[in-house]
């Protein structure tokens, strides 16, 4: 404490001048308010080496700076808000055009928070750096004017108070600097010469650490990005990026699974990809081809991971007329809402930013505003970015990925081939539309997701899937007591519809054709030899509603008595018939 005091009394009767004072609590606070660096790198960069080049005063740049980084967890709301005032205001064709440029396009412009804060910020150290500046230059301007006066000097000096002031701030005696030369000099030396050689060592030790360094960097930097997208811990052994030869390589990945810690939502022993670099300056990152060999999914881990962002929340649920949710079907609805959750998340990085998506259902559309506001309250401001003012290429863009042979843990014995091509950051910017094919080797298993809708030549975002040969005992043991119960057999689940980008919902019939399965239905076992239920999913992909038309069950119903009679009437056409043949044998005539 008496440290810093003490650094307080150098500053009051130091050298300090008005223009390193303002600079110093401007350039603290705007880092203060700069959020995590992977969102703003190049202003974080920028602020930093500005504050060792500028003269400027590193005491108040650092006890402003953590007062603002304090300050700016409050007013998280309003960086967002000046943010968005900023980037989708009057100013937008500027911010537009430092995204996009290269260099600037690293500074991460994009991100409301990072923007707003940068302004915010530097307001907030402005106003203090003018109050202190303000009160040392009074201060200094009494002690001048003490000088041409001793008397007043003395009195001031024999207040018991104005000593212990004087042995805190300064440790003893009053130094007697010129005060009228402190107040002559405003400005000083703008450049910190000791700053400008830092700065230049600091960019040649940069330089020769990423030479030596680089895959322990590059290994760093990747899986502390992967973990932020992911939410958990992300394992990984090595990379190496080779810009020379266009090439990638990841070996020992292991991502947990947020919802599950004890397990890895997937792992690979090896991920290689052609990589352009063309325009990294630009923030412009291209995988040509991903070849993902060893992929699993649903293993458990030897250590269980951990969280690094909240978990995904279920959007509430939109009600529908004669529907339920998954909650009033299911035992385990929890681990399937924490599912689809998550799936939700994944189409949310994918479809790019409000408005780019043509697919869009009229009854739950949303513009930008909606937009932002909905991933505002899901994911929390700092995460939210302009993306729909990027333009030219996608910040990240995956043409193609191949993982073959694929084994996931709930599904025993099957082995999934998985493609997927045009997948980026901005699917309006990229070639094609983005689409993923899983297949496995029996084909019991098929999905398929085409999102045209995001693509810039438009169209349906279409999902598709089956599942054959699911065991009627292993659902109906998920299920909640029902009167109605089923046993033996088997189900074949077919889905085609869409999936509305701007809004995340679903409008996706599902048929359910049970094969050999035993009906109780009203206390009387009926056999089904095949019959088809048709079921509604519609709402928030993350907590769909489901629906069962009445006219559907009714058939059930009549299908069963159907099935009775026909089962009744053979039982008896093979009793006469046994009892035919029996004459027959003994040779007796009618």
């Amino acid at each position: 404490m008496f440290f810093f005091l003490r650094k307080i009394g150098n500053l009051l009767r130091g050298k300090a001048t008005p223009f390193q004072i303002i600079t110093g609590c401007v350039l603290g606070a705007m880092l203060g308010f700069m959020p995590r660096f992977a969102l703003a790198p190049g202003l974080v960069v920028a602020l930093t080496l500005a504050l060792i080049l500028i003269n400027a005063n590193l005491l108040l740049a650092g006890l402003v700076g953590l007062g603002a980084k304090l300050i700016s967890l409050l007013l998280l709301p309003v960086s967002y808000q000046v943010g968005r005032a900023l980037l989708d205001g009057p100013t937008e064709g500027l911010f537009r055009a430092l995204i996009n440029a290269p260099v600037f396009a690293l500074f991460g412009f994009e991100s409301y928070v990072a923007t707003g804060g940068l302004v915010v910020g530097g307001l907030l150290g402005l106003v203090v750096g003018i109050f202190i500046a303000r009160g040392i230059t009074t201060f200094r301007t009494k002690m001048a004017d003490g000088e041409k006066h001793p008397g007043r000097l003395q009195t001031l000096t024999d207040n018991r108070w104005m000593r212990v002031g004087v042995f805190v701030l300064a440790g003893g005696g009053v130094k007697k600097p010129d005060y009228e030369a402190l107040l002559a000099k405003k400005t000083g030396n703008p450049i910190r010469p000791l700053g400008a050689v830092l700065v230049v060592l600091t960019v040649i030790f940069c330089g020769v650490a990423y030479k030596f360094f680089a895959t322990e960097i590059v290994t760093t930097a990747l899986r502390s990005g992967l973990e932020q997208a992911n939410g958990a811990t992300v394992d990984l052994a090595s990379a190496e990026l080779d810009l020379a030869a266009g090439r990638m390589t990841l070996k020992g990945l292991a991502v947990a699974d947020p919802h599950q810690l004890s397990s890895d939502l997937f792992r690979a022993t090896t991920i290689e990809a052609d990589i352009s670099g063309a325009n990294l300056l630009r923030k412009r990152l291209q995988l040509d081809r991903v070849v993902v060999t060893g992929a699993t999914s649903g293993e458990k881990r030897r250590l269980p991971g951990r969280l690094t962002a909240p978990a995904t929340k279920a959007q509430p649920i939109t009600p529908v007329a004669d529907a339920k949710s998954i909650d009033d079907y299911l035992t385990n609805a929890k681990i399937w809402r924490e599912r689809l959750a998550q799936a939700k998340k994944w189409m949310d990085k994918i479809s790019g930013p409000a408005g780019e998506s043509s697919d869009k259902n009229p009854a739950a559309d949303e513009n930008l505003e909606a937009r932002l506001k909905r991933l505002a309250e899901a994911q929390g401001y700092a995460s939210v970015q302009a993306t729909h003012l990027i333009e030219g290429a996608p910040t990240f863009l995956i043409s193609e990925l191949q993982a073959n042979r694929v084994t996931v843990s709930q599904l025993p014995g099957e082995r999934l081939d998985v493609t997927a091509r045009n997948l980026s950051t901005q699917p309006g910017l990229a070639g094609g539309a983005p689409s993923i094919t899983i297949k496995s080797d029996s084909d019991n298993i098929g999905f398929n997701a085409d999102f045209r809708g995001l693509s810039s030549r438009g169209g349906d975002n279409t999902l598709a899937f089956h599942y054959r040969g699911l065991l009627v005992d292993q659902v109906m043991s998920s299920l909640k007591s029902t009167k109605t119960t089923m046993k033996g057999g088997t189900i074949d689940l077919a889905a085609d519809g869409r999936y509305f980008a701007s809004s995340g919902t679903i409008d996706l019939p599902l048929k359910a054709t049970l094969h050999n399965t035993t009906l109780s239905l009203g206390g009387r076992d009926t056999k089904l030899s095949q019959f088809t239920l048709p079921i509604g999913l519609t709402g928030s992909l993350d907590n769909p509603q489901i629906k069962v038309e009445a006219k559907a069950l009714s058939n059930l119903a009549l299908k069963a008595g159907t099935e009775a009679l026909k089962e009744k009437a053979a039982e008896q056409l093979q009793g006469k018939a046994g009892g035919l043949f029996d004459k027959l044998l003994r040779g007796e005539k009618k």
